[in-house]
């Protein structure tokens, strides 16, 4: 009877932690229209300014076999800066679009795109920024392969910052990297939102996620911690983050920027939530990435 018991209790274990994954790597996400609504709802950018520019919507080849929809705006100057800009999870490079405008009007051309398992995309388990990393390479393969960018930098948001900094750890072609909420320590923000989100018990269930993901998946939660290589980026980084981000812990933003080494500044905004500080503070935030570019 007790054998029985044990059988059972190992068997709902190993459900509730392919459940807890899956929620982790499938994430519910949201459509472009609801996205763009919301933007436009909030006045997160303006509209006209965007179509002002010369746009197409692209189609860019990952090496993993798909292609990443994307939408790319140009300036004039065929030797104008570009920037890449990586959105959050569950959302698609409609949430891009504010840091768009602020790119355009300061002489960039950008290219957002959706993630794999985002947008337009094919349904992809979401890697929290390993594989998501090599396809924002292959963005920035794309930027120098088809235009003569003065240089390149890259821009991202929540899971996109993350994916922005494991690309500059990586790719030192980037001519800077501004990071906006973006987490730490996967393990740690997982753990973290498995108590959060559920209860003390379920966050027990990480290490065990972590070992699933690593055998079946070929990637582990350490593995897109960017603390643990984070001097390996060799331009200079601008952190930035909302002081009431519930959502990645704000503290992680001092972590990374106490750790790194290289050039860098700090912006964190008083009472933004998570992916908020723009909208919290659009004036210092502009002047803030005004001071920032000009580092480089």
């Amino acid at each position: 009877m007790l054998y029985l018991l044990l059988i059972a209790i190992l068997i709902i274990i190993m459900l509730l932690v392919v459940h807890f994954t899956r929620l982790v790597i499938y994430p519910k996400n949201h459509t472009h229209d609801y996205i763009e609504s919301k933007e436009l709802e909030q006045e997160a950018y303006d509209p006209d300014l965007l179509e002002s520019f010369d746009s197409r919507r692209v189609h860019i080849p990952s090496i993993f076999d798909y292609n990443l929809t994307g939408r790319i705006y140009l300036q004039d100057n065929p030797r104008a800066p570009f920037v890449l800009i990586c959105h959050g999870i569950t959302v698609n490079y409609e949430a891009s679009k504010k840091y768009t405008s602020l790119f355009l009007k300061k002489g960039y051309s950008v290219l957002v795109y959706d993630h794999r398992n985002h947008g337009y995309n094919d349904p992809m388990h979401t890697s929290l920024g390993y594989f998501e990393k090599f396809d924002a390479q292959g963005c920035i393969d794309y930027i120098y392969h088809n235009f003569q960018p003065k240089h390149v930098g890259i821009m991202g948001e929540s899971m996109g910052a993350a994916t922005a900094l494991q690309l500059a750890a990586m790719d030192d072609r980037l001519a800077f990297c501004i990071e906006d909420c973006g987490y730490s320590d996967a393990y740690q923000l997982i753990k973290h939102r498995a108590h959060h989100d559920h209860n003390i018990i379920i966050a027990q269930l990480v290490v065990l996620s972590n070992f699933f993901i690593k055998k079946i998946f070929k990637w582990s939660f350490k593995d897109v911690s960017i603390i643990h290589n984070i001097n390996d980026i060799k331009c200079p980084i601008l952190f930035i983050h909302g002081e009431d981000d519930d959502y990645v812990p704000y503290k992680m933003v001092h972590e990374m920027h106490q750790a790194f080494k290289g050039k860098s500044m700090l912006y964190t905004v008083p009472k933004a939530k998570h992916a908020m500080a723009y909208k919290t503070d659009k004036i210092k935030y502009e002047a803030i990435l005004d001071d920032f570019l000009e580092m480089i």
